[in-house]
């Protein structure tokens, strides 16, 4: 997967700062990537509000396959971990883009500054850091690593934004601990002869990790096959039994730091004696479904705050597909005026994504997972089912549903599979856009 550069910083100034941040470096290169680089550590007083600790900053160059919405979640994460307590009201100018920040005294903070050129303005995430300008404990670390970077809004570099930032860099000063203390778990380490603060800027030498830019304009962001369209909220990813469609919904929902939603059908009771005897469990199936999947869409269905879109392993209409298939004519019809009534309540899929398996790979697949209660599946009644979902996508809206034949694919294993099938979603997902 293709590799972004970020640059990230820590901040805080409660605890013991030092090792704080030392298990936030580690937390964050097991879990977003390598870090590359690390400024020096500064001390300065607190910026925007009065306490008596003075805090500390620091700044990463981050090598990440992750989204900005994966690793803003992962950063918040691992904020929350190492002991961050953000009041409800209290938002990160450099996380969202929502009502001004209240500042306070904390454990850690860590915002991202930059993430290679890209300009974000979306509820959840502001990149560029909107206020990184106005503070020098931001721009004297970021110096240090990355001077001459285009900032992509403002089209001048970090080191004339220190310049002409009005605070009073003077305040700053380099942390005296021992560089193998500090930084030990950087894979390389930061200058050690002191360059950075009160040095002239001419002395920078450039680093192009990420290179010059010119500004992709407010409220965009570039385009990629790597990120999720902004206006693509809820993607729901459906198919027939061993498809494979709870892993997809999973691969994705990791990559983009998504809300991932799977059905919870293990926990119904009337699952096994269906298999065994589907005439008589039938309808007591299908409705128990049908209110556990009316649950989740009441519960789950729901945008979260730090999550750029949602995806889930199935859609409410599932339930309609496969009452079709197994309950009599009369329990049918009272099935739908429930579905009916129940449809008009709950959220639709901004994009429906049917995968496609031939029957003889199905089969393959649910004697690989070794359900008991599947044992004995019937091919035909497969087939029955492939016919219900084919019927029902002839009923969307064909620019909000695409159908993706994975027969011959292992997008589970092979990496190339998943980005052809990722790509595929992505292409429909902007064209709505």
């Amino acid at each position: 997967m293709e590799t972004y550069t970020a640059y990230l910083l820590l901040g805080g100034n409660l605890g013991d700062c030092v090792q704080t941040f030392k298990a936030a470096r580690e937390k964050i290169a097991l879990r977003t990537g390598r870090i590359s680089r690390a400024s020096q550590l500064y001390t300065s007083p607190a910026w925007g509000f009065e306490a008596k600790e003075l805090f500390y900053n620091q700044v990463l160059e981050l090598q990440t396959t992750l989204d900005p919405y994966a690793l803003l979640q992962q950063l918040l994460q691992i904020e929350t971990e190492l002991g961050r307590v953000r009041p409800q009201t209290a938002t990160s100018p450099g996380k969202t883009a929502a009502a001004p920040k209240q500042y306070a005294s904390r454990t850690i903070d860590i915002d991202v500054l930059f993430y290679e050129d890209f300009v974000i303005r979306s509820r959840n995430l502001s990149l560029p850091h909107p206020l990184m300008q106005q503070r020098a404990f931001v721009l004297v670390p970021l110096a240090e690593l990355v001077p001459a970077f285009l900032h992509p809004v403002l089209g001048v570099s970090v080191a004339e934004l220190l310049v002409k930032c009005p605070d009073d860099s003077s305040k700053l000063h380099a942390c005296p601990i021992p560089e193998q203390d500090v930084y030990s778990d950087v894979a390389e380490k930061p200058f050690s002869d002191g360059r950075g603060l009160g040095s002239p800027l001419a002395e920078y030498a450039p680093t192009g990790s990420c290179g010059a830019s010119s500004a992709t304009g407010i409220g965009n962001m570039v385009p990629s096959a790597a990120f999720w369209p902004e206006n693509m909220r809820f993607l729901a990813i459906e198919g027939n039994i061993g498809a494979g469609k709870t892993s997809l919904s999973r691969k994705i929902a990791t990559q983009f730091g998504a809300k991932w939603v799977v059905e919870s059908f293990e926990e119904n009771v009337f699952l096994p004696k269906f298999y065994a005897d589907k005439e008589r469990f039938a309808f007591p199936l299908e409705l128990t479904f049908l209110a556990e999947r009316y649950r989740q869409a009441k519960e789950d269905f729901v945008q979260e705050l730090f999550s750029p879109f949602l995806v889930s392993d199935f859609s409410i209409s599932k339930s309609l597909i496969f009452a079709q298939n197994t309950l009599q004519e009369d329990e049918y019809r009272l099935f739908k005026r429930l579905y009916d009534i129940i449809l008009t309540t709950i959220p639709k899929p901004d994009l429906y994504v049917y995968i496609h398996s031939d029957v003889d790979r199905l089969m393959r697949n649910i004697r690989q997972r070794g359900r008991s209660y599947e044992a004995n599946m019937d091919p035909a009644y497969l087939k029955t089912i492939e016919n219900g979902y084919r019927e029902y996508m002839k009923t969307l809206d064909p620019a909000r549903s695409l159908w993706i034949d994975v027969t011959d694919m292992d997008f589970i294993h092979n990496e190339a599979d998943y980005r052809e099938v990722l790509s595929r979603i992505q292409a429909v997902a902007r064209r709505l856009g």
